[in-house]
């Protein structure tokens, strides 16, 4: 018996249709892409199930022929190339032929297409088995209907996520094409409801560009961005300033003839650019338009073209980095990239990358919050025992933060502890004299043993973290409803992926609703945690990127995500404080778990022992 044999056909094509398509997006992606090298002007999606149901997408492009039909779910049918050489030379998205070809041999499909003035034409295929072609309507264009996704790899079906997760990838794919292809209309409508309507944009390239960036990324981050054009590469840079930088990385794009990838080496010249300006936790909004010889680029490195790879990868570096700080800084000659030459081609090991993966120290959390802020409503003000030290000042002062977070807004339920005996952590050494604050950033002890710093900000964190976590266990978490809501605006793939998570965040203390496709509204925070407006807008933006399908997360690493995100900021560095309250800190570190590191490691508190300082002064 041979060993080796030929894959039948249907094996063949379940195994293509894994390599080009991975969840619903990359249908869509697909679909888009056959439209708009169809020369298509307006599109209309449908998405049901988070597009596991349903995907329809209507182009009123070139439109087919009842005989292109029939071709067009062939392997490797394409009008795009007719040999090898030409993929030099590509002007389209796709070129292979195997968009509707492995679609196909995964769904249950049906395309309708006419060409102007021609007969129109049905043709359905399931499961990659063509069932008939049958005279439809003479509308000009193609409809392309995909039902019940992956209904015979029930493999792939089960490792796609919930249908809000695949519901925001989808809106992801559409928003990257709608910034590419300016002159197209798009309109989204998502079961029943409609998502976008961003008409075709007309007029000059730049201000077509910032219209749509207003619908995509906010009005609010479209309309700060700055824009030069330059010749060399045809590049186009649309960037946030540094005053405007965001909380998060999901505003970031990168065309190169008109083609959404991702690039490390575009990615890393803006944010070298940056270097010197940017804090840590934030991050530019920015849209980065690349016109190129198709010779000089790669893309079919990857079976979904998102990865591109340059022919001159220090060359484009070099570009990018330059023309970004000439819009950004109006530098003209910025620092160059210089490469050893046995790795010219591997960029990322000269210049590290930002970070790629949201990091929960990279967003916002606790934030000072005045109690005459017109959003939240005040709380009377409350007599502690002397035991609990560290009690809220509330002054006219705006240096505001936490109060005793071993205390609820009812001292004697919810979280207080049952007294017992108190035990003492390895590294308490009492007592401790408080000394006073140095650069308003750390806080001084002196004990037996010597002198003893506490970095102020880290150590509430740890108090804060550890407290709202118990609360949260105990699920007797104190609740603030907000007099007037908040409105958070995010991208629409960002707000579904959101809302996804909102009866879970809800047992947080953090009720939501939608208010629009873009805009959701935050009516209550646990008590504990006081935010500003600003602040609190900043957090929801940063936890809208972090999530993922809240079905894949054990409850665990979710309470841990979001305690992480909302106790960042307890007390800043900068702030002065009271003695009484430096005192109260000290004795609540006491009673943590671990009061030596704030939740993501950083150590909270460092010694100086009296003999080493005996020895700075020779004795």
């Amino acid at each position: 018996m041979n060993k080796i044999h030929v894959l039948d056909e249907k094996t063949a094509g379940q195994i293509a249709a894994g390599e080009v398509i991975e969840r619903p997006a990359g249908v869509l992606k697909e679909l888009l892409e056959n439209a708009i090298d169809a020369g298509a002007h307006s599109i209309h999606i449908d998405i049901e199930g988070g597009g596991r149901e349903l995907i329809r997408i209507n182009d009123d492009g070139c439109g087919m022929t009842p005989a292109d039909l029939t071709c067009s779910v062939l392997r490797h049918a394409t009008s795009k190339i007719a040999n090898f050489e030409d993929l030099n030379q590509l002007h389209t998205f796709g070129f292979r032929g195997e968009a509707l070809y492995s679609v196909a041999a995964v769904s249950k499909m049906r395309i309708s297409s006419c060409v102007e003035g021609g007969e129109g034409a049905r043709l359905e295929v399931e499961g990659g088995k063509v069932l008939g072609q049958m005279p439809a309507p003479a509308i000009a264009g193609t409809t392309v209907e995909i039902a019940d996704l992956f209904f015979n790899v029930p493999a792939r079906l089960k490792f796609l996520k919930s249908a809000a997760y695949e519901r925001a990838c989808l809106l992801k794919v559409v928003e990257e094409s709608a910034l590419a292809n300016l002159d197209v209309g798009y309109t989204v409508i998502s079961s029943g409801r409609e998502v976008y309507r961003l008409p075709a944009q007309e007029g000059k390239p730049e201000e077509a560009v910032l219209a749509r960036a207003k619908e995509i990324l906010g009005p609010q981050t479209g309309s700060h961005l700055i824009y030069k054009t330059f010749d060399k590469l045809g590049l186009k840079i649309f960037i946030t300033p540094p005053d405007k930088l965001v909380a998060t990385r999901d505003l970031q794009f990168m065309f190169v003839n008109r083609r959404p990838v991702e690039s490390k080496t575009i990615q890393q010249a803006v944010y070298k650019a940056y270097q010197n300006v940017r804090p840590k936790d934030r991050h530019p909004a920015f849209i980065v338009y690349m016109e190129t010889d198709p010779a000089s680029f790669d893309v079919n490195i990857h079976p979904q073209k998102r990865d591109i790879r340059f022919a001159d990868e220090r060359a484009v570096f070099n570009r990018i980095l330059e023309a970004v700080s000439e819009t950004v800084f109006g530098l003209a000659t910025p620092v160059q990239m210089t490469v050893p030459a046995e790795k010219e081609n591997n960029i990322s090991s000269v210049l590290p990358l930002p970070e790629v993966t949201p990091a929960p120290e990279s967003s916002v959390g606790i934030f000072e919050g005045s109690v005459q802020d017109p959003f939240i409503i005040p709380q009377e003000k409350k007599e502690f025992s002397v035991k609990n030290k560290f009690v809220l000042r509330e002054t006219e002062d705006p240096v505001q933060y936490q109060a005793a977070v071993n205390l609820s807004c009812e001292p004697a339920k919810a979280c207080a502890a049952v007294e017992q005996e108190e035990i003492l952590p390895a590294w308490w050494h009492g007592p401790y004299h408080y000394l006073g604050q140095l650069q308003k950033t750390y806080l001084v002890f002196e004990n037996p043993d010597g002198l003893i710093l506490i970095d102020q900000h880290a150590a509430q964190e740890r108090v804060l973290y550890e407290h709202y976590l118990a609360c949260f266990e105990k699920h007797q978490m104190p609740l603030q409803e907000l007099i007037f809501p908040i409105h958070v605006d995010l991208t629409p793939s960002n707000a579904e992926s959101l809302m996804s998570w909102a009866p879970w965040l809800k047992t947080a203390g953090f009720e939501l609703s939608r208010f629009s496709p873009r805009t959701v509204l935050v009516h209550t925070v646990p008590s504990m945690l006081r935010f500003k407006e600003d602040d609190m807008r900043r957090f929801v933006e940063s936890l809208s990127q972090m999530v993922g399908d809240p079905d894949k997360s054990s409850d665990s690493l979710k309470r841990s995500m979001v305690a992480m995100l909302a106790c960042k900021k307890a007390i800043k560095a900068h702030d002065q404080i009271s003695a009484t309250e430096a005192e109260g800190l000290l004795e609540n570190m006491k009673k943590c778990k671990d009061g030596m590191h704030c939740p993501h490691g950083r150590p909270c508190v460092a010694s100086l022992p009296i003999k080493d300082i005996a020895k700075l002064f020779g004795r």
